[in-house]
């Protein structure tokens, strides 16, 4: 979940590809998928240049929510139903719709809500858009924000409280950074959390202290936030369907079709369930629920939530932190250091969190953005199927920001998904091995970073997604990262660690049929094949996969979900 640029730091003409190592890791079986029930939409797009169409298919024809041709529209006009809706393409490039493989919806419908602080890039700035906010809305008994960089401190060191005491000292402030791995308070907010020089740092964080070692100075890292969530005001039901609701119409408009929701809680389908009745949800969610929470209630939520809009999706877990703060679990020291990281679950308790699990046949989803955090789950992984072969459940390992060589053939061997966001490695400037990032992880391993061509040509599924609100929710914008390595204005010249850049196909497959098969709904979306669900997105005319810059520029301008369009 970090980026070098926050701290200066497809289908192949409808053949779903997919290495035969992983088919076979699975035994030859697919995971249960849900039932195909889309909903009904008949739709003709004409004037369209269709992705992994053969020559002279212009035209797309969808019948009750199902694509039933792809050819020519001079012959698919023939066959169109009175019912049916026109969409004019205007020339433009067809997709697969786009499927967030890692997404925080009510995260960020909430954040939308929040002080936004992705786009200041000093401390000066970022005070100014605090206090801006602060006064724009004087009611609010707390003011919460996300987006703050590591970068805006100089030299590893992290924002205080002061600094936020200056623009605000009346009431508790609150900001996640952008990363969501370390939270930043002001005195007041410390206070309401009862965070003081007596709080000990929890097992699985830790509070930054000032130079008596005692005081807190501000900055609360990985599970030292947790007392202070405690006390920051929850948000009451209907504020959570708001967000859900503000967070699903944003992402459809984005392009994004299918999205895998790492939800906190069960509640979340019940959010969702109210919203889809409502006709009010847009797209389609697979859900994720905490690895350490009861399987016997999630049997009874998997067996309820096997319809087209919401689904029961995998368990998620973190073995580590971020690179940033050093929280990430790595095989070697830090550059300069003797830290590794320390595990949020060592082997001796994420091994057994993954077979029991596996042996329920839930599929699991490990945060590991170190190499280190990314060997131990491949072996929570291998230790699971050893333990319990008749179950197949995909798993995926998510971020996977540093991964050693040798673990690279393990992902295709054993079946698992790499679940990674490329827009998180944005270089963002000319010079983006100057920030925190790289330089705690040192030259050597820079090249390893980010490494999708790497695991893809190791035989691995690619699933992208963007990690939104800790990243931009554009898929575009990732795209444009992922097939060039290269930030907005085209830097740097050459491309950071250009070596790992995917082809335009291999990018669009990641987001469209990898993010599909991770949740077993390869069969009903990720392609534009007879058959398939239709859903879809039509790109503006000026985007083309030969001029990777378009994508920045470029935007989509129509979504369609099951054949029904936005």
């Amino acid at each position: 979940m970090a980026a070098p640029w926050y701290t200066r730091r497809m289908v192949r003409s409808y053949a779903v590809i997919l290495p035969v190592a992983v088919l076979a890791a699975c035994g030859g079986r697919r995971a249960a998928v849900a039932p195909p029930a889309p909903p009904t939409g008949d739709l003709l797009v004409v004037n369209a240049r269709i992705h992994g169409a053969p020559a002279g298919a212009d035209a797309l024809l969808a019948e009750r929510g199902i694509i039933r041709a792809v050819g020519p529209a001079a012959v698919l006009r023939e066959k169109v139903p009175s019912t049916a809706t026109l969409l004019d393409a205007n020339g433009a490039l067809v997709l697969p719709g786009f499927h967030d493989a890692h997404i925080h919806m009510l995260g960020g419908g909430l954040s939308l809500g929040q002080v936004d602080l992705f786009a200041a890039t000093t401390m000066a700035d970022t005070l100014k858009a605090v206090k801006a906010f602060a006064d724009a809305h004087p009611a609010l008994p707390w003011v919460q924000g996300r987006g703050w960089q590591y970068g805006i401190v100089p030299d590893g060191k992290f924002p205080t409280r002061a600094d936020l005491d200056s623009v605000v000292p009346d009431r508790p402030v609150f900001l996640r950074a952008y990363d969501g791995h370390t939270g930043w308070a002001n005195s007041a907010a410390l206070n309401a959390a009862g965070i003081t020089a007596e709080t000990v740092d929890p097992p699985e964080g830790r509070i930054a202290r000032e130079a008596d070692g005692k005081t807190p100075e501000g900055a609360l890292l990985e599970g030292a936030q947790g007392r202070m969530m405690e006390a920051v005001p929850a948000p009451d039901r209907a504020a959570k369907l708001a967000a859900l609701e503000r967070a699903a119409r944003e992402l459809r408009s984005l392009g994004m079709t299918s999205v895998d929701e790492i939800a906190p809680g069960a509640e979340t389908f019940s959010l969702l369930d109210e919203l889809d009745r409502r006709g009010r949800l847009p797209l389609r969610v697979t859900v994720s629920l905490p690895l350490n929470g009861d399987l016997a209630a999630y049997a009874v939520l998997r067996d309820a939530h096997r319809g087209p809009r919401v689904g029961f999706g995998f368990l998620k877990g973190f073995v580590d932190g971020v690179i940033e703060s050093r929280m990430a679990w790595m095989l070697e020291p830090y550059a300069g250091s003797t830290e590794r990281g320390t595990p949020a679950l060592p082997p001796e308790k994420l091994d057994p969190l993954v077979e029991r699990a596996h042996a329920a046949g839930f599929p699991v989803a490990l945060h590991a953005i170190g190499d280190a955090a990314v060997r131990a789950s491949l072996d929570a992984y291998e230790k699971a199927q050893r333990a319990h072969p008749a179950q197949h459940p995909r798993h995926r390992v998510e971020h996977i920001e540093c991964v050693h060589p040798d673990d690279m053939p393990r992902f295709a061997r054993l079946g698992v998904v790499a679940s990674m966001q490329p827009f998180h490695a944005n270089p963002g400037g000319p010079n983006p091995d100057e920030g925190v990032w790289s330089r705690n992880l040192g030259a050597a391993r820079l090249p390893r970073t980010f490494a999708w061509k790497s695991l893809r040509d190791a035989g691995a599924v690619l699933a992208f997604g963007t990690d939104w609100p800790v990243m931009s929710a554009n898929p575009l914008w990732g795209l444009a990262v992922a097939v060039t390595r290269r930030d907005a204005n085209g830097d740097p010249k050459d491309g950071w660690n250009a070596h790992q850049a995917l082809s335009w196909d291999d990018a669009v497959r990641a987001w469209t049929v990898g993010s599909a098969y991770a949740v077993s709904r390869e069969e009903q979306v990720g392609t534009l094949e007879p058959g398939r669900w239709a859903d879809l997105v039509v790109l503006s005319p000026g985007v083309d996969p030969g001029v990777p810059a378009s994508l920045w520029r470029g935007r989509v301008v129509h979504a369609v979900v099951g054949g029904v369009v936005n």
